[in-house]
C-alpha cells in the first residue's frame, strides 16, 4: 500500500525517539511499533520494518558502548550466539504460536522489571559475583525466543538478566545487552527479510533517524552511568506495562 508521505515524516522522528530510547533502557519498539500499525500497513510489515530499523538502531549504540570500552565481547560471546538461535526459533514460531496468553501476561511481567529496578538496592556500576552460566544461559535463551517473535521490551529483559542473574554493573549490563540485542534483531530482520515482508524506503528513513537517536542514547549513557539508566529503565517498564494493559484490557 502507498503510504501518505506525513507518515514518513511522523516515523521518521518515532525512531529518533526509539533509538534514543533503546540506547538507554531498551523497548525503541514502544515508540515505533504502534506508529507503525497506526498508518495501516499489515501488522507483519510492520513488525518486520520496525525489527529491521531496531537491528540499525541496537547495533550503532553497541558500536558506540564498544567504543567507549564497557563491552568485552569476549564475556558475552557465548550469550550472543545463544541469542542468534533462540531468537531464529522465536521468528520462525511467530507464524505459528497464539501470542494472546503473552500479550496478557506481558504487562504485569514489565511492573515486576520496573518494581524490581526501582526498588533492588544493589543496582548500580559495581560488578557483583556472577551465578552459574547454566542459570544465565537459560534465562538468555528464553529472553532470546521471546524477542524474535515479539521482541517489545526485549532489551529491558536483557538489560535486567545481565544485572540480576549475571551480576553485572548497571552501565556493563546496558553496553552489554545492547550487542546481545542486536543479534536478536537480526537473526529475526534475516527471516522477515525472506519472506519479502519489510517495506525498504520507509526501513530506510528510520534506520537513519535510529542511528541518531541510538548516538544521542548511547553519549548519554556513558557519560552518566546509572545515574541516568535506572530512571530511564523504570520509567520504560511502567510506561510498556500501562500502554499493554489499556490495549489488551481496556
Amino acid at each position: 500500500m502507498e503510504l501518505d508521505s506525513s507518515w514518513y515524516l511522523i516515523l521518521f522522528i518515532a525512531s529518533i525517539i526509539g533509538g534514543l530510547v533503546g540506547s538507554l533502557s531498551g523497548g525503541a519498539g514502544m515508540v515505533t511499533m504502534p506508529l507503525l500499525l497506526l498508518s495501516g500497513i499489515s501488522p507483519l510489515q510492520a513488525l518486520a520494518t520496525n525489527k529491521l530499523q531496531a537491528c540499525v538502531g541496537s547495533l550503532t549504540s553497541a558500536t558506540r558502548y564498544y567504543q567507549s570500552g564497557l563491552v568485552d565481547l569476549k564475556q558475552s560471546r557465548a550469550l550472543i550466539a545463544i541469542s542468534v538461535v533462540f531468537a531464529s526459533l522465536g521468528a520462525l514460531s511467530v507464524q505459528f504460536v497464539s501470542l494472546d496468553f503473552l500479550a496478557k501476561a506481558l504487562p504485569f511481567v514489565m511492573i515486576g522489571l520496573g518494581t524490581y529496578f526501582l526498588l533492588s538496592p544493589n543496582i548500580n556500576n559495581e560488578d557483583r559475583a556472577h551465578s552459574s552460566e547454566p542459570h544465565l544461559y537459560g534465562s538468555c535463551a528464553l529472553a532470546s525466543v521471546y524477542g524474535g517473535f515479539m521482541g517489545v521490551g526485549i532489551g529491558s529483559f536483557i538489560l535486567a538478566i545481565l544485572v540480576a542473574v549475571a551480576g553485572y554493573g548497571l552501565s556493563k549490563a546496558l553496553a552489554h545487552s545492547r550487542w546481545i540485542v542486536f543479534s536478536i534483531n537480526l537473526s529475526s530482520t534475516a527471516f522477515f527479510l525472506l519472506g519479502g515482508q519489510i517495506l525498504w524506503i520507509l526501513g530506510t528513513i528510520m534506520c537513519v533517524g535510529q542511528m541518531i537517536g541510538a548516538s544521542l542514547g548511547a553519549k548519554l549513557a556513558i557519560k552518566h552511568g546509572s545515574k541516568i539508566i535506572r530512571p530511564a529503565v523504570i520509567v520504560l517498564c511502567f510506561a510498556i506495562s500501562t500502554q499493554l494493559l489499556i490495549n489488551e484490557f481496556f
